[in-house]
C-alpha cells in the first residue's frame, strides 16, 4: 500500500513542479513587463517635458520679437509725436505710459515662460523691482517689501506669476483707489505653505461698494485657483490684502 500510495503521488508532484516553474515564468515575463513600461513612460514624460520647454521658448520668443519690437517702435513713435507736437504732450505722455506699462506685462509674462521652475528668491527681486519701478513713476516713494523663507525654494510658473500680479493688484489698487502714500509687502514661505501680506495707509474701502474694476475679483480668483484663501481688513486707518495658499 505504501508502494501504491508513493506513486500516485508523482503525477502530484510533477504538476505542482511545473505550476511552480509556469509561475516563475509568468513572474519573470510580468516584471520585465513593468520594466518595459516604467521605461517607456520615463521617455515618453521626458519627451513631453522637452516639448513643453521648447514650445515655451518659442512663445517666449514670438512676443519678445514680434510684440515686444512693435510695442518698442510704438513708444519711439509717442517720443517723436510729443517732441514735435507740444500741444497734444499730454495725451501723448498718457497714451505712452500706457503703452509703457503694456510692453513691462509682457515681459514679465516672457520672464515666466521662459523657465520650468522660478527660484523664490528671483520672484521676490521681481517684486522689488515691481515697487522700485512705481516708486520712481509716482509720488509715493515709501513703498518696501520684506522677505521671509529659502531664496532657493522653486515655484511652478503659474504659482509665481498668481503671486506677482496679486501684489501688482494690491499696490495699485492702494495708490489708485485708497490714496495710500506707504505700503508694505511682506512675502514668507516655508516648506507647507506661501503667504502673501500688503498693508497700506489709505483711507481704506466699503466692500458694498466696490466697482468691478477695483481688482479684489481678480485676486480672489487667483487666490482660488492657488487652492488659497483671502482676507481683507479695511478702515480708515489703512487696508490689510493677506493672501495664504498651500504648497
Amino acid at each position: 500500500m505504501t508502494n501504491v500510495s508513493s506513486f500516485n503521488d508523482y503525477p502530484v508532484l510533477a504538476v505542482t513542479k511545473t505550476s511552480s516553474s509556469i509561475n516563475d515564468k509568468l513572474g519573470d515575463s510580468d516584471r520585465h513587463t513593468k520594466k518595459r513600461a516604467v521605461k517607456f513612460l520615463s521617455q515618453e514624460s521626458a519627451l513631453l517635458h522637452s516639448q513643453l520647454k521648447n514650445q515655451r521658448e518659442r512663445i517666449a520668443r514670438d512676443l519678445h520679437d514680434g510684440i515686444g519690437s512693435q510695442l518698442t517702435h510704438i513708444i519711439s513713435r509717442l517720443d517723436i509725436m510729443a517732441f514735435n507736437n507740444q500741444a497734444n504732450q499730454t495725451q501723448l505722455a498718457d497714451l505712452r505710459d500706457f503703452t509703457s506699462e503694456t510692453f513691462q506685462q509682457l515681459r514679465e509674462t516672457i520672464w515666466v515662460l521662459n523657465q520650468p521652475e522660478i527660484p523664490y528668491g528671483q520672484l521676490t527681486e521681481r517684486v522689488r523691482g515691481l515697487l522700485t519701478r512705481i516708486s520712481c513713476e509716482s509720488e509715493y516713494p515709501k513703498l518696501n517689501i520684506v522677505a521671509y523663507g529659502d531664496g532657493e525654494a522653486l515655484l511652478s510658473p503659474h504659482v509665481a506669476s498668481s503671486i506677482f500680479r496679486i501684489v501688482q493688484e494690491s499696490v495699485n489698487n492702494a495708490m489708485k483707489y485708497a490714496d495710500a502714500t506707504s505700503i508694505s509687502v511682506c512675502l514668507a514661505i516655508d516648506d507647507t505653505s506661501f503667504t502673501v501680506l500688503i498693508n497700506d495707509n489709505g483711507k481704506g474701502f466699503c466692500r458694498q461698494e466696490i466697482c468691478p474694476g477695483y481688482g479684489l475679483e481678480n485676486i480672489r480668483k487667483r487666490a482660488e485657483e492657488l487652492n488659497g484663501k483671502l482676507e481683507l481688513d479695511s478702515s480708515k486707518e489703512g487696508t490689510k490684502v493677506l493672501v495664504e495658499f498651500p504648497l
